[in-house]
C-alpha cells in the first residue's frame, strides 16, 4: 500500500529529476578538465624556466659566482618612485616586508636599501628602548647613539662615515680624519660631507634613519654599524650591531643589485600576461625578475544566483613576493641543488594558487643561479567559472524543456485517464443500470485499447440487463399459454370423491401460477404507464392520509399510523402511481412487521426537498443489502410457505416510480435495530 498519493503527473515530475545528473557528470567533467589544465600549466612553465636558464648558461660575467653564500650582504631594490627625505616609512611601504632583520629582541635593526635613477636610499628602523642623543656640543663627539656607514668608493678606498644626532631631524654625516702638524703630533679633525643626506626620526621604539646617497660615490660593497651607548652610565657597556658582522668595520658586505641585462634577456624572453619570471644567484638573492602576476580578464557576469554556486574568482590578488630580495622556497633549494621542478602555493589570503616551475642554470658543470618562473591559476578559474556557468545554463533550459515537455505529456494523459474515470463512473447507476454508451477511444495506445475494452464490457452489460429486465415480461407471455391450457383441461374434467381432494390442488396451483404471470407482466404494464403517465399538482398529506384509512381496513390485524406536520405540501406527481408506489412499501412493510407493532408512514419537507417514510418493526436488513434491495428479482424473505409467490419485484416497482418523480428511495435499519426505515425523497416542486 502506497504512503502518499502520488498522480502520474508528479511521478513523471520525480523522473524528470534524472535530468539533474547532467550537471554532476558535466561537473565532474570540469574537474577532470581542470585537473589536466593544470597539468598542462605546470608542463608549460617547466618548459619555460628550462628555455630560461638556457639562455643565460655559460654567462658567467652576468652571474658570477658567490662562494660565501652566507655572507650577509644588502639586496638594493629598484624604486618606482624617489625617497622624500623626512625619516618615516610611508615612502618604503611596498618593500618594507622585504628588510633584513639584524640583532636580538633588546637591541635589533631592520635595514631596506633601495635605488631610484642616480641615489642611493637607505632606511633603517632601529629598536632602542632609551635613545640618547648627543649631550656635548664637541663636533666629533661620539658619546650618543650613533651609525657608522662604511664602504667602498669607486677608487676602492674604504670610507667611514658617521651620523651622531644631537636631535630629531637633519643629520650631517661627517668623517674624522688623522691630521699630523709640523712637530708631528696627531690631531684629528671633523670634514661634513654634503653630498649625503639623512633624516632621523623617532619611533614607538627606537628611531628611523633615512640616508641618501649618490651611486657614483659606492662601489660594490657597503656596510653600517649601529652603536647603542645605553645611558652612558657606568657598569653598563656600549652595544654596536653590523650588517656583516663583527669584521663590519674593515670588511662591509657586498651590494646585490638588479641586473638591467639579464632583465633585458628574460623580457625579451617571456613577456607573456600574467607570468613572471625571476633570476635567482646560488644564494636565493634576486638578481632580475620580471612580468607581474596580474592578468586583465574580461568580466563575465554572472548573476546572484551563480554567484553563490560557481567558485569566486580573485581578481585583485595579493602578491606575497612583490619587492622580495632572496627566495628559499622548496623550489629554489631543489634547482640550486641541480633539479628541475614544480610547485604550488596559495596566496595568503587564500584567493588563488600560483604554479611555478624552476630549474637550474649550469655554468662549467655548477649551479650558478636559477630561474623560477611564476603563474597564477586565475585563467584556469575563470575558463572553469565560464565552462560551469555555460553548463548551468544549458542544463537549467533542457530541464525546463524536458519537465515542460514531461508536465504536458502527464497532463494530458491525466486527462485522459480522468476523462475515461469519468466515463466508466457515469456509465452505469448504483443499480447497475448502464445509463449511456461508453466513449470508444480511437488511439492506438494502451488507454485507447482500455476504453475499447471498456466499451465492450458495458455493451455485453448492457445486453444482460435487458434480457433481466424484459425477462418478466417473456416468461409472462410464455407461461400463460400453458396456464389456459390447464385450467381449460381442469374445467373439463369431471371429478369422483377419490380425485376431487387432487383436482382442488391442482385449480389452486393453476391460480398461482395466474398471480405469478400477473406480477410478472406488472414490471412490463408499469414502462408502459410510466411513457404515458401525465403529473397533475396534488396534495400529498391528503393522498397519503386516505391511503393510510385504507390499509387499515384491508389490513384489519396491522396498525398504521400516519405522521406528518399539518402544512399543506402541494407537488406535480402522477396519483396513480404513487399510490401504487405506496402500496408496494406497505405491503412489505406488513410482511415483515410484528403483529404488536404498528407501520408508521411520515411525511416530511424543507425548503429544497420533501420525503415519505415507512417505517416497520421487525427483522433488519442483511448487511450489504441496502443497494441491490431494489433491484429486479431480489427477495430476502426466509418463509416461502406462503400462498403467494414473491419474484422480488415490489420494491423494484417502487424505484422505478420513485425514479420517474425523481425521487431517491433508500432503506436503512433502525439505530437500535428493531426495524427498517424506508424513505424517499423528492426535490422541491417543479412542473
Amino acid at each position: 500500500m502506497e504512503l502518499i498519493n502520488l498522480t502520474i503527473r508528479k511521478k513523471l515530475l520525480l523522473i524528470s529529476l534524472v535530468v539533474l545528473a547532467i550537471p554532476y557528470i558535466g561537473f565532474e567533467y570540469i574537474r577532470e578538465l581542470e585537473r589536466y589544465l593544470r597539468d598542462s600549466l605546470e608542463t608549460a612553465l617547466l618548459d619555460a624556466a628550462r628555455g630560461g636558464s638556457t639562455l643565460l648558461q655559460q654567462r658567467e660575467e652576468l652571474l658570477p659566482l658567490q662562494v660565501d653564500a652566507g655572507e650577509k650582504s644588502i639586496y638594493v631594490h629598484t624604486l618606482e618612485h624617489p625617497i622624500q627625505m623626512d625619516g618615516y616609512t610611508h615612502d618604503w611601504s611596498t618593500d618594507l616586508d622585504w628588510a633584513e632583520v639584524y640583532g636580538n629582541e633588546t637591541f635589533s635593526f631592520r635595514l631596506l636599501a633601495g635605488r631610484y635613477q642616480r641615489y642611493f636610499y637607505l632606511l633603517l628602523q632601529v629598536r632602542d628602548e632609551h635613545v640618547v642623543y648627543k649631550k656635548s656640543g664637541v663636533p666629533g663627539a661620539l658619546d650618543n647613539d650613533h651609525i657608522q656607514l662604511i664602504f667602498y668608493d669607486n677608487n676602492a678606498e674604504l670610507n667611514h662615515l658617521y651620523l651622531s644626532p644631537s636631535a630629531p631631524g637633519s643629520i650631517r654625516p661627517f668623517r674624522i680624519a688623522t691630521i699630523y702638524d709640523e712637530y708631528g703630533m696627531e690631531n684629528q679633525s671633523v670634514q661634513y660631507i654634503t653630498n649625503i643626506t639623512a633624516e632621523w626620526q623617532p619611533a614607538a621604539v627606537g628611531y628611523n634613519v633615512e640616508i641618501a646617497l649618490p651611486s657614483s660615490l659606492i662601489g660594490e660593497r657597503l656596510g653600517l654599524i649601529v652603536n647603542n651607548v645605553g645611558d652612558v652610565q657606568p657598569g653598563i657597556p656600549s652595544n654596536s650591531l653590523g650588517t656583516a658582522g663583527e669584521n663590519t668595520e674593515k670588511n662591509p658586505g657586498r651590494l646585490v643589485r638588479s641586473s638591467p641585462e639579464i632583465k633585458r634577456i628574460i623580457k625579451n624572453y617571456d613577456n607573456s600576461e600574467g607570468r613572471r619570471l625571476w633570476v635567482l644567484d646560488n644564494s636565493g638573492r634576486v638578481l632580475a625578475n620580471s612580468g607581474s602576476l596580474e592578468r586583465e580578464s574580461a568580466h563575465v557576469p554572472v548573476n546572484i544566483v551563480y554567484s553563490l554556486v560557481l567558485p569566486s574568482i580573485s581578481r585583485r590578488i595579493k602578491d606575497d613576493l612583490a619587492g622580495a630580495s632572496r627566495l628559499q622556497s622548496n623550489e629554489v633549494l631543489s634547482a640550486l641543488s641541480g633539479k628541475t621542478v614544480s610547485g604550488w602555493r596559495s596566496y595568503p589570503d587564500g584567493n588563488g594558487i600560483v604554479v611555478s616551475a624552476a630549474a637550474p642554470i649550469w655554468i662549467n658543470e655548477t649551479v650558478h643561479g636559477v630561474v623560477l618562473v611564476e603563474e597564477t591559476t586565475s585563467s584556469i578559474q575563470l575558463q572553469q567559472r565560464q565552462a560551469m556557468a555555460s553548463l548551468l545554463n544549458k542544463t537549467l533550459f533542457v530541464f525546463i524543456f524536458v519537465v515542460l515537455i514531461l508536465l504536458l505529456f502527464a497532463t494530458r494523459l491525466s486527462m485522459r485517464i480522468r476523462k475515461l474515470s469519468n466515463e466508466a463512473r457515469t456509465a452505469i447507476d448504483e443499480h447497475g443500470r448502464v445509463l449511456k454508451p461508453f466513449a470508444v477511444s480511437k488511439r492506438k495506445d494502451e488507454i485507447g485499447e482500455l476504453s475499447r475494452n471498456y466499451a465492450a464490457m458495458l455493451g455485453r452489460l448492457r445486453e444482460y440487463n435487458d434480457y433481466l429486465e424484459k425477462m418478466a415480461g417473456r416468461l409472462s407471455h410464455e407461461i400463460r399459454t400453458p396456464i389456459t391450457v390447464v385450467q381449460s383441461s381442469l374445467d373439463h374434467l369431471q371429478p369422483d370423491e377419490h380425485s376431487r381432494p387432487y383436482l382442488q390442488r391442482a385449480r389452486e396451483g393453476v391460480e398461482r401460477l395466474q398471480l405469478l404471470v400477473s406480477r410478472l407482466s406488472e414490471a412490463t404494464r408499469l414502462e408502459q404507464a410510466l411513457q404515458s403517465a401525465e403529473k397533475i399538482d396534488t396534495d400529498i398529506g391528503k393522498l397519503l392520509n386516505s391511503c393510510v384509512s385504507g390499509y387499515q381496513t384491508a389490513y384489519p390485524l396491522n396498525r398504521f399510523i400516519f405522521e406528518g406536520d399539518g402544512e399543506i405540501i402541494k407537488e406535480f406527481i402522477v396519483p396513480d402511481l404513487f399510490v401504487q408506489m405506496l402500496d408496494k412499501l406497505v405491503a412489505n412493510a406488513v410482511d415483515f412487521s410484528a403483529s404488536d407493532k404498528p407501520v408508521r408512514i411520515g411525511l416530511q419537507h424543507d425548503a429544497a426537498s420533501w420525503s415519505i417514510y415507512v417505517i416497520n418493526y421487525g427483522p433488519g436488513l442483511p448487511a450489504s443489502m441496502d443497494r441491490q434491495l431494489f433491484n429486479s428479482m431480489i427477495s430476502i424473505r426466509r418463509d416461502k410457505t406462503g400462498s403467494e409467490p414473491h419474484l422480488g419485484l415490489g420494491l423494484y416497482i417502487v424505484r422505478q416510480i420513485a425514479e420517474f418523480h425523481k425521487g431517491e428511495i433508500s432503506a436503512n435499519n433502525l439505530a437500535d435495530r428493531t426495524g427498517v426505515k424506508f424513505t424517499i425523497r423528492f426535490p422541491g416542486k417543479s412542473p
